[in-house]
């Protein structure tokens, strides 16, 4: 038999795809516009233009190759699963490694080929000044590293789990756990007792993030072995994900029942009792208790709250921009909250087109109102009170400031105040954007398991890109065209006119 068949048909059909060519030259040709879009506000100092560039195209690259297992990988294996066609393949000689590197040549190509028509546009900042080589090159492996190892978690996670949105979440919540773990190990190396150091220097070298922190002048110069053994580190624990997945792969042909006291625990069915928790929503709208199934995603909204509210009221005495640096420090919990907001706003229909059980809800008296509106119940349930916390925890982290003068105490805590306006503003818009957005996506996408994926990549990602735009109002244009999208949908409108306003602005 020829060594490794499925990755040499994946090769061959990636050759004869229109997709393969025409998502390299997006790629080029998105990255030189934000290069050419930063350049534009760089002329100011001309001699730091390239710097500028090269920290942010790098920094977008890296938020994508980190996200790209999630999307691109999280539901390879856990679909062959559901669908019953992994048992098919085991019975001829394949084994678990040529399933598994398969799937990973199969979702990681196109990737891999945007990553590199990025990096030739990443090269062009030598031309500007303040890059050298050496960084080029030590970045371009941060980021090759970075996109195998999400790709590699993400097809590990996938082999363990069934449901499409739930390894999604899973692989969220590893790779975010990793990179967390890992910058909290080297913030904590020169605070710990010496005899710690030695585990919090280890643990900082499995996230993929440290590689990617240090591949500068400024981080290589001091920490240039730390560089490469981390880069090493990352990129052996990716092999481990691969090796664990295709030996596991064999042993979990069939989905598996969930049980077990930790699986009922977390799923809220021992304390609280599941079923009588959603017989009362039952009653209130059908939809709403079909969507609330889990009680893993609400712990999920609720842990990243008060983790961001922790650390903004810890650094609230830390100085006269200890305001200042709480915006900063709760962006990445909001970023992470409207992306968890966004894989349970598309995982309902997505996944009740996938299986047919949409078809037997328009059959009955229920509305697109009402599957709407259970929808946005179930949305205000999970994620409604952690933002709130998380919005009073940063209020709380202003209203603490202790500086000198009364002027000063005004001046920064109304230039906060409006700083937090902003930043609220923006951030419900993104929650409206990604709800009506996300819904329709999953209503219409050909591929509805890329329903999350495009929907956080049109509000969260591109929009962050074209800075000089108010994203307020992309995130106007968003609702609208999802809304009238879901109008011209359903049968009947989610909104009256003369009446009360959308469910979805009513109840969030």
């Amino acid at each position: 038999m020829t060594f490794l068949p499925i990755v040499e048909r994946e090769l061959r059909l990636a050759s004869r795809r229109k997709s393969t060519y025409a998502i390299r030259g997006g790629a080029a040709l998105l990255a030189l516009a934000l290069a050419g879009l930063v350049s534009l506000f760089a002329l100011m100092s001309p001699g730091s233009a390239g710097k500028q560039v090269f920290n942010v195209v790098s920094y977008y690259t890296f938020i994508l190759c980190l996200l790209a297992g999630i999307f691109l990988a999280a539901d390879c294996l856990s679909r062959e699963r559901r669908e019953g066609t992994l048992g098919f393949l085991f019975l001829t000689d394949l084994k678990g490694y040529d399933v598994v590197l398969g799937k990973f040549i199969a979702v990681s190509l196109n990737a891999f080929y945007g990553l590199l028509a990025v990096l030739p546009i990443l090269g062009l900042s030598l031309l500007g000044g303040g890059v050298t080589g050496p960084e080029l090159g030590r970045m371009s492996l941060a980021l090759i590293n970075t996109l195998f190892f999400s790709i590699a978690a993400a097809l590990w996670v996938s082999s363990r789990c069934l449901s499409s949105y739930r390894t999604m979440a899973n692989t969220l919540g590893v790779l975010i756990g990793l990179v967390a773990i890992g910058e909290v190990a080297r913030a904590c190396i020169g605070l710990a007792p010496p005899r710690f150091a030695p585990a919090l220097f280890w643990m900082g070298t499995l996230s993929p993030a440290q590689p990617f922190l240090l591949a500068s002048d400024a981080g290589y110069m001091f920490q240039g072995p730390t560089f490469w053994l981390s880069l090493g580190v990352s990129h052996l624990l990716g092999w481990i994900f691969l090796g664990v997945a295709a030996w596991s792969l064999p042993h979990f042909i069939e989905p598996a029942a969930e049980s077990g006291f930790w699986r009922r625990l977390f799923a809220g069915e021992v304390f609280a009792g599941k079923s009588q928790r959603r017989r009362a929503l039952l009653d209130v709208n059908p939809v709403w208790w079909l969507v609330d199934d889990s009680r893993r995603l609400r712990w999920t909204a609720w842990g990243l709250a008060i983790a961001g509210g922790a650390i903004m009221l810890t650094y609230s005495r830390s100085g006269p921009m200890a305001g200042f640096l709480s915006t900063y420090i709760a962006m990445p919990f909001y970023f992470l909250l409207k992306v968890l907001f966004a894989i349970q706003a598309c995982r309902f229909f997505s996944e009740a087109r996938r299986n047919g059980s949409l078809e037997l809800l328009r059959a009955t008296p229920l509305d697109g109102r009402t599957m709407l509106r259970g929808q946005w119940l179930a949305l205000r349930q999970i994620f409604l009170w952690p933002v709130i916390v998380l919005v009073a925890s940063q209020l709380a982290a202003m209203l603490s400031l202790d500086l000198g003068s009364a002027n000063q105490i005004h001046l920064d805590f109304y230039f906060q105040l409006i700083a937090l306006g902003w930043q609220l503003g923006k951030m419900v818009g993104d929650f409206f954007a990604l709800g009506w957005f996300g819904i329709w996506l999953a209503l219409t996408c050909k591929k509805p398991e890329m329903a999350a994926g495009w929907t956080i990549l049109y509000i969260l990602i591109l929009p962050s890109v074209a800075f000089c735009l108010p994203t307020l109002a992309i995130d106007t244009v968003f609702i609208v065209v999802g809304y009238t999208k879901l109008v011209q949908q359903f049968p009947k409108p989610p909104l009256v006119l003369g009446r009360k306003a959308s469910y979805g602005m009513a109840i969030i």
